[in-house]
């Protein structure tokens, strides 16, 4: 019966007719699927701002004024203290974007945490600080050849206050749920480098290199960005699909959009990569591999304006999964940068291991705008024992932004329940977890965010509620 309902509603959004105004203009009507342009920013098929291409050179280019005021500031509490040096690189930022097809940005983002209380007398203080450089060069675009271009991302992170091997996580028994997914100790990896070309419009997308498969599976708006948005792991791509899907690694991915409000997304990745082992490992015959089909829909929200949706099922299988995985957080030492936090896979009855059983999982996502400043996450995700330490996961997000009018602030709650996989040498209880933020915009460089997480049921230690409170500082240069 189900079936037949959702294939009903497709029916439904496809043949809903288009009027014309009284001026003559179309008007369009919802609920409908979006157009191409719409689809490919659900599906993040985007792979750059639309920024003109380095090939052809141009023959006269603009000036670079270094000087010159922002001409799209954004609404901070303060003046920027920072004005002075930031007005330039933005500047040069505008200048290379349209004059070479070169974005880039640069951010840093500092985090203090503390929990109320902690397992077996372990520290519940801890700060972490992240850089990360990130370009992305449009070399051409041309009616035959097609759009391609070059994306880059380098991080580097440190723990402060505690060794690298410190998780919070581990402190306040939430693993294997990571509780931080901005936590980067590698000192400075190359985590991005890979051709993206796009063909028929930019209807077919098709990229290769050192990817991050969340990149292209189970991506979502309003929960994929640590330093602006969710702390806690769960709620950037879903955990059950496996480690490989939170890695920075060797592998390939096509997005296509073969009718409007409609898309396809496939990946393959190399499960034994990771962000500081480039791409030598692919070839020695682990795969992890996801196919993802999309719906994009477009409703009248509940004040009047047009709100966009991004409904998705995926379907994702590997021959090494977290044999492999124990194996690279053994390789790594003490580095969390792999994955959904490999150091926190510890417990498991599981050999390190290059050999495994082949393992699958599949997760279903119900992204929707409900106003034109309010969306909604949903997503479920179930897989077998030996895909991922955790195999059943429920999520579910609010995003409120600009809760009082000030642009690019934010408030999120979200509620996590996430079923540890039952091959840990020691059962750990089903982890519930509830997390809000409130993002401000203190200058126009600045984002302060206060987090408070509340875990409702830890996996380990005592069965009672623990509070870890955050702070977030992002720079944004």
């Amino acid at each position: 019966m189900t079936r037949f309902m959702h294939a009903g509603l497709l029916v439904s959004l496809t043949q809903v007719p288009i009027v014309t105004a009284d001026d003559g203009a179309i008007a369009n009507r919802t609920p409908r699927l979006a157009d191409v342009e719409r689809t490919r920013v659900a599906a993040d098929a985007e792979q750059d701002e639309g920024s003109g291409p380095w090939f052809p050179f141009r023959d006269s280019p603009s000036p670079l004024d270094l000087d010159a005021p922002r001409t799209d500031p954004v609404d901070g509490l303060f003046p920027d203290p920072l004005e002075a040096i930031i007005r330039p690189l933005r500047n040069a930022a505008d200048w290379t974007r349209s004059e070479l097809g070169l974005e880039w940005n640069v951010h840093y983002t500092l985090l203090y945490q503390h929990a109320s209380r902690s397992v077996d007398g372990q520290p519940r203080d801890a700060g972490n600080g992240r850089l990360d450089l990130g370009f992305n060069w449009v070399v051409f675009d041309d009616a035959t050849l097609g759009r391609g271009g070059v994306g880059f991302l380098l991080r580097s992170g440190v723990e402060i206050g505690q060794p690298d091997s410190f998780t919070m996580s581990e402190a306040v028994g939430a693993a294997p749920v990571n509780l931080n997914a901005l936590q980067w100790t590698y000192p400075i990896s190359p985590d991005l480098l890979y051709w993206h070309q796009s063909w028929c419009d930019e209807r077919i997308t098709a990229s290769i290199g050192k990817i991050h498969p969340n990149q292209f599976i189970q991506s979502n708006r309003i929960a994929n960005d640590e330093s602006r948005q969710f702390l806690a792991g769960p709620f950037d791509g879903l955990n059950t699909l496996g480690t490989t899907l939170g890695t920075y690694t060797g592998g390939a991915a096509l997005q296509v959009v073969p009718a409007d409000g409609t898309y396809l997304s496939a990946a393959w990745a190399d499960p034994a990569g990771g962000p500081d082992r480039g791409i030598r490992t692919i070839g020695d015959g682990g795969w992890w591999a996801a196919m993802q089909v999309g719906l994009v829909p477009v409703f009248e929200g509940l004040d009047g304006s047009e709100v966009d949706g991004n409904w998705n099922f995926v379907f994702a299988g590997t021959n090494q999964a977290l044999s492999t995985a124990l194996l690279g957080a053994a390789e790594s030492g003490v580095s969390n940068g792999a994955g959904f936090g490999n150091i926190l896979l510890g417990g498991l009855d599981v050999s390190a291991s290059s050999e495994s059983n082949r393992e699958w999982g599949w997760g279903a996502m119900i992204e929707q705008g409900l106003a034109s400043d309010l969306d909604v996450l949903l997503q479920y995700g179930s897989s077998t024992d030996g895909m991922s330490a955790i195999d059943r996961q429920f999520n579910a997000v609010l995003q409120w932004s600009r809760p009082f009018g000030r642009r690019d602030e934010a408030i999120g709650i979200g509620y996590s329940w996430s079923r540890p996989t039952d091959l840990y040498a020691e059962p750990r209880r089903e982890i519930q977890l509830v997390e809000a933020y409130y993002r401000i915009q203190l200058t126009d460089s600045m984002q302060l965010s206060p987090d408070v997480q509340v875990l409702l049921r830890p996996a380990t230690g005592p069965d009672r509620p623990v509070f870890v409170f955050g702070l977030r500082l992002t720079t944004t240069f």
